[in-house]
């Protein structure tokens, strides 16, 4: 009986070690499957969605992306109103221009550039010296005493008035053309007197002017335009040409 008694438990034990390797078999998990070549199977592909589940329905599409549909116009963008455009100014015109006042004095008016001088005389003893601008065609000239000359010039034609003396005229010029100067003025110191003289020599070829000596006007006397000379009282006088701007005459 004693010798029956390590039999029985070897065969108690084989038979627990079996039980305990059947059910730690059942307990692991399966084991991969094989891949052939490293490569791993192809998943299979999913199923249907099930009869119950209801496919989720697309957002609406756009109307501007739907096929067919036209753009929606875009309105055109107010314009706005071009400004005014500003009249372009008159080219400056350089030249002399003579003429009348309506009292019967004679008026030139010359211009280089945008300066501009003129000078009025009746030929005995009135005269009158001013000097300006012009811009745009628009002549603005003062002198001594409150002389002031305003006018315009548009092309070959002048316009404007006078004041001076304490009486205004209104004058009319033409341009006397060419380059020969028609507007001359003299300054000198002769024999302890002042000497200042003016000449306008008119297209027709005849010349008006006054020649102030020693503070009294009288008739200038004729003019040599070869020379720009002449002789007053006895005494030689130069009269130069008058040159707007450059302190030249008047």
């Amino acid at each position: 009986m004693k010798r029956m008694t390590p039999l029985l438990t070897l065969l108690t034990g084989s038979a627990l070690a079996a039980v305990l390797f059947t059910m730690s078999a059942q307990a692991a998990p399966p084991a991969p499957q094989s891949q052939v070549g490293g490569t791993a199977a192809p998943a299979s592909p999913a199923g249907p969605p099930s009869s119950g589940a209801t496919p989720e329905a697309p957002p609406p599409a756009d109307d501007a992306a739907s096929p067919g549909a036209q753009p929606a116009a875009t309105p055109p963008a107010p314009s706005e109103p071009a400004p005014p455009s500003a009249a372009a100014p008159a080219p400056a015109v350089d030249g002399t221009w003579t003429g009348r006042l309506d009292g019967g004095a004679t008026i030139a008016v010359t211009v280089k550039g945008d300066k501009a001088s003129a000078y009025v005389c009746d030929g005995r003893s009135l005269e009158i010296w001013l000097r300006g601008t012009v811009t745009g065609g628009a002549l603005d000239l003062s002198g001594k005493d409150g002389a002031r000359l305003t006018g315009r010039i548009d092309g070959d034609r002048a316009t404007g008035e006078v004041t001076g003396r304490g009486r205004t005229w209104a004058f009319t010029a033409t341009a006397t053309g060419g380059n020969a100067p028609a507007l001359y003025r003299a300054t000198a110191q002769v024999r302890d007197a002042g000497v200042d003289g003016g000449w306008i020599l008119l297209p027709d070829g005849t010349q008006t002017g006054v020649v102030t000596w020693n503070g009294r006007p009288v008739s200038a006397p004729p003019l040599d335009p070869a020379f720009g000379t002449t002789i007053v009282n006895g005494v030689r006088i130069t009269a130069e040409p008058v040159v707007p701007g450059t302190g030249t005459g008047g």
